[in-house]
């Protein structure tokens, strides 16, 4: 793993090819739901997302072996079972009552709420095979930072140019027991948004998806343990154009960025990735309902 990252970070640095790629989409609906979108998929296969159902309610889910289950929070109003890692472990967000962001793991069929101290509200985002956990967090003035919570301990993530109530960083993904992480960051002096990987120096480094557009618009979500990043791109001239835009799934492999979108969808997520290289995300069709999808590539399958 460690020649793997090292030979990954280089070829960020140096690299921003574009290249195509074959794969083979599966749609994936949970029954009967008015909306599905994937979250995750560990190395055994296994997905997990959210569904709502036909009465607006968001409940998370889990498919394993081509068999749905829910899972829902105690007394919450949202569940979303964001991530999950090879044991089984599942993170996310939940809302309680009133409406309040908390995150949440579920291992070993025990939930636990993850609050990160001092915090009006916390996101999970998601969980490494170490168990350790990713999101963010606001503040009592309403700013928003990052965190990983690794061993019991919570450590604050802040990306350079990024705090405030406006601009903030997000950290969906640790790996490499949390030395390396991605996620994206509000840049304070454009209002540009960013991927970026966090390597083992605590140095950030930008990830932008080569849109076209003259606006930086990429998130990324999720780093396996080969190196490969997925997330989402938009192709903006405007922060307005980034944030209420149309985005792209993609994933960034040995330095070369590969667009990934559902067939015939104008809306792409590419949320996560595992080590088979399997992409999971959701797609809006033509009449605005999300699907989840997984997409396997041909060229290793």
């Amino acid at each position: 793993m460690r020649q793997i990252a090292k030979m990954f970070v280089f070829c960020l640095a140096f690299s921003s090819l574009l290249f195509a790629a074959d794969y083979r989409f599966v749609r994936i609906d949970f029954p009967n739901a008015a909306a599905t979108a994937v979250g995750s998929i560990n190395a055994r296969g296994d997905v997990s997302g959210k569904y709502d159902d036909v009465s607006g309610v968001t409940h998370g889910f889990l498919l394993r072996k081509g068999v749905f289950s829910t899972i829902d929070f105690p007394d919450a109003s949202f569940t979303s079972a964001r991530a999950m890692n090879a044991r089984g472990d599942i993170a996310g967000r939940i809302h309680d009552a009133n409406g309040n962001d908390h995150g949440f793991l579920l291992h070993d069929g025990h939930f636990t709420q993850i609050n990160y101290p001092g915090a009006t509200a916390t996101v999970g985002r998601g969980i490494n095979n170490a168990g350790d956990i990713t999101g963010n967090h606001v503040d009592s003035a309403g700013n928003e930072s990052g965190f990983i919570l690794q061993d019991g301990k919570f450590h604050n993530v802040q990306a350079p140019h990024s705090f405030g109530s406006i601009c903030g960083t997000d950290v969906w993904m640790a790996a490499d027991n949390g030395r390396l992480a991605v996620g994206d960051f509000c840049d304070n002096r454009d209002q540009s948004l960013h991927g970026y990987l966090r390597d083992r120096a605590g140095e950030f480094r930008n990830i932008d998806f080569p849109s076209g557009g003259t606006f930086p618009c990429t998130s990324a979500h999720y780093i396996n343990e080969r190196g490969d990043i997925t997330g989402y791109y938009g192709v903006a001239d405007t922060a307005d154009e980034c944030f209420n835009g149309t985005y792209h799934g993609f994933v960034l492999r040995e330095g070369k960025y590969i667009a990934i979108d559902f067939p015939g969808a104008d809306f792409n997520v590419a949320h996560a990735i595992n080590d088979d290289r399997v992409i999971v995300g959701f797609y809006f069709d033509r009449q605005g309902v999300s699907h989840g999808f997984k997409a396997v590539p041909k060229d290793d399958h």
